[in-house]
């Protein structure tokens, strides 16, 4: 679990609940008519901008933001550069024994066991890093959809709210009701907007952009592999995508 995520949604509701409870009546911030505005709005109108399993995947996608982490980088560097070693003692084809590894390198592997040549495993893995972008660019596009259209229908539920109170102007009792929706739903696309959904879909990229790195470390080490790169060539090679600062602090984490 990615307990930062965690930590700041919790820490951004117990923040709203505090200020609410701080009041004389909390009770006055639940409003179902200014709720059931702004979030039956977003979803129809999310379902009508998307198709279904598109909704089904980002919403799978997002699970991700909060319980999943991406691999240690150094780590599968490490590993890596053992199966390069490992080929240049065994050779390539005894790469088969150790494809026990994650999905895109086992790929990358067994075209390389295959002897499927260096372009062609190029090509079909460059192939997959795009589309693994563009899946995650739907999640992405998704929430922030949602951040465009929640203040949006926060908006709508002030509408509302201020055609009653003109409604209601002859019957003081109304008064109270119509302002209440009116105010209350702009809180509440806020909220969705700014606690929820930009913040999601920034994860979302983030996580993207480690993906993709991670990949592409996969797929350079792949072809090292296959060029039979000297090992330590190959993990200066595959080092190089990382920040000297982090570089640093791992190799004082490997010698410690």
């Amino acid at each position: 679990m990615d307990r930062g995520s965690f930590l700041g949604v919790l820490l951004g509701f117990l923040l709203l609940g505090v200020a609410i409870g701080l009041g004389p009546n909390p009770r006055i911030f639940f409003n179902p008519a200014g709720f059931i505005v702004v979030v039956g709005g977003i979803i129809a109108a999310t379902l009508i901008r998307f198709t279904l399993d598109h909704v089904r995947y980002a919403f799978r996608i997002a699970s991700r933001a909060f319980f999943t982490r991406t691999p240690d980088t150094q780590a599968v560097i490490t590993q890596i550069v053992g199966l390069s070693q490992r080929a240049r003692r065994e050779g390539l084809i005894n790469l088969e024994k150790y494809l026990d590894v994650e999905g895109f390198l086992a790929q990358g592997l067994r075209m390389v066991v295959d002897r499927s040549g260096r372009d062609h495993i190029r090509e079909v893995l460059a192939q997959e890093l795009r589309a693994t972008q563009e899946r995650h660019h739907q999640g992405q596009e998704l929430f922030r959809f949602i951040a465009l259209s929640a203040p949006s229908f926060g908006m709508v539920g002030t509408l509302i709210g201020m055609v009653q109170l003109f409604a209601s102007i002859k019957d003081p009792s109304h008064i109270g009701g119509a302002m209440a929706l009116s105010l209350l739903s702009t809180l509440y696309g806020a909220v969705i907007a700014y606690l929820l959904a930009i913040p999601i879909a920034g994860k979302l990229e983030l996580r993207s952009r480690e993906e993709l790195q991670l990949k592409q470390i996969m797929m350079e080490g792949v072809l090292g592999i296959e060029a039979e790169l000297n090992p330590s060539a190959l993990e200066a090679h595959l080092n190089a995508f990382l920040a000297p600062r982090d570089r640093s602090a791992e190799r004082r984490g490997l010698r410690g």
